[in-house]
């Protein structure tokens, strides 16, 4: 009885860091750092954005306010993607080890879904059109993907 506890007690444990490893790596990412303040800036057309950091994600917004200007945001989602497992998107080829891109016409915003190795995130540009925001949204990812 005592060695099925135990074999049990493994098992458990083994799930566990199976589940959830991926995503305490995730969490553990600065997020903030896989992109300069350069990066970001010539991205959204400003001449400099402010940095916000939380747990797996990093919001860039422009420093002062621009008519026009958007926000991204980049959120490490670890080893699963919400919408890849709901077979949401449409593909995208040259972006990482996979990509998806994901829009709601409805409410005018767009998610870029992407793959490197075993770690997926996202990003999103908010407040530009939608047709905008995915253009900038792949021409990011390819510099986050490289550091992933």
């Amino acid at each position: 009885m005592k060695l099925r506890r135990m074999v049990f007690a493994a098992g458990v444990v083994c799930a566990s860091v199976m589940l959830n490893g991926r995503a305490a790596w995730a969490a553990s990412v600065d997020v903030c750092s896989l992109l300069t303040i350069g990066q970001v800036a010539a991205l959204l057309g400003v001449p400099e954005v402010k940095a916000g950091a939380a747990p797996n994600r990093c919001i860039w917004t422009p420093a002062k306010y621009q008519k026009g200007a958007g926000d991204l945001t980049v959120i490490v989602e670890g080893a699963n993607d919400p919408s890849k497992m709901m077979g949401m998107g449409t593909p995208v080829t040259g972006i990482g080890d996979e990509a998806i891109q994901t829009n709601s016409e409805k409410s005018d915003y767009a998610v870029l879904h992407v793959r490197k190795g075993n770690t997926w995130f996202n990003v999103s540009v908010s407040h530009v059109p939608l047709d905008q925001a995915t253009k900038m949204e792949q021409s990011i990812a390819p510099q986050i993907a490289s550091k992933l």
